[in-house]
């Protein structure tokens, strides 16, 4: 197994702000929903004592075997181990949690980790070569195949509503256009296509809504999204909160809709604004300019 190095798996965002917000108790129960290169974890775990427990959830196959690697000699400590490695999606989190204590705590980097952009396998980036994949797991449809197989009015819809880019029509159209004459197979592939009808000086920021897109298609995310927030609810302990950090206007909107609608009678938004990244923060990490931080606290029993 390759090792990767710390810096291009993952970087926290906001890690000060996160764990200030989760308020963690040493001995308390708390959950992870994106482990990525566990670096949040790992700031989790420094503030946990032997009666603390840490479930660190990843869909992500690569991602897992990091872990399993980087927490090895925590791991090695078996029923004693206070970190859990839970390999599967966090909208498994109520299943998996069901059975456990109640939590004290859910953290949620909605964000694709540095190390799953700059991987030159996965496609999620326009800036390299590499097959149109784009899934967290090696199972369901790529983003090739929906460029492939969808008729133009369902492209231009995933463009414009995951995307929310202005060009999703003609985007769509030379994209059926294209297939036409060869299938669409790399990253390279859209970026050609964009770069033939959009002008020099928009076409960074359309790629990057392109990819968004099509990201978010291939792993429903916004879908899912949603209904796990609302089942995460009843896990929290009264005091429990619930910490989300997400990179796009409709993943905020979803949390904000959320915390307000579906928690209005068990939780105390703790954020009326969201937290936004600090410019040394951005200075060091340009990722992070676009991350949204919102947090709500378990104030009574189930609805």
């Amino acid at each position: 197994m390759a090792r990767l190095e710390e810096s291009t798996y993952h970087v926290p965002v906001m890690a000060t702000e996160c764990l200030d917000m989760l308020r963690i108790r040493p001995d308390g129960t708390y959950c992870d929903g994106t482990l990525g290169g566990g670096g949040h974890t790992s700031l989790i775990l420094e503030r946990l004592n032997d009666e603390g427990r840490l479930y660190s959830f990843d869909a992500d196959d690569v991602a897992i075997r990091h872990c399993t690697e980087r927490f090895a000699d925590e791991l090695a400590r078996g029923d004693d181990s206070r970190l859990i490695l839970v390999h599967t999606n966090f909208e498994e989190m109520p299943d998996v949690m069901r059975d456990k204590r109640r939590v004290d705590g859910i953290l949620l980097d909605l964000g694709v980790s540095s190390y799953q952009f700059d991987h030159h396998g996965r496609g999620f980036s326009f800036r390299q070569q590499a097959p149109l994949d784009m899934r967290f797991t090696a199972e369901g449809e790529t983003a090739a195949d929906i460029l492939n197989t969808r008729d133009e009015a369902e492209i231009a819809r995933i463009l414009f509503d995951y995307g929310e880019d202005p060009s999703a029509r003609r985007i769509a159209a030379a994209i059926v256009q294209r297939r036409r004459i060869a299938a669409i197979r790399t990253t390279i592939d859209v970026r050609d296509i964009v770069v033939g009808i959009i002008p020099p000086q928009h076409q960074p920021r359309t790629m990057a809504r392109v990819f968004q897109a099509l990201r978010i298609a291939v792993n429903r995310e916004l879908e899912r999204l949603e209904h796990v927030l609302v089942s995460m609810i009843p896990l929290l302990a009264p005091g429990g909160r619930l910490v989300v950090m997400s990179y796009h206007s409709l993943e905020d909107r979803i949390v904000k809709n959320v915390f307000r609608d579906h928690g209005r009678d068990v939780l105390t938004i703790l954020t009326k604004r969201p937290i936004e990244p600090s410019s040394e923060e951005i200075a060091r990490n340009p990722r992070s300019r676009s991350a949204r931080l919102r947090v709500a606290e378990k104030t009574a029993g189930e609805r």
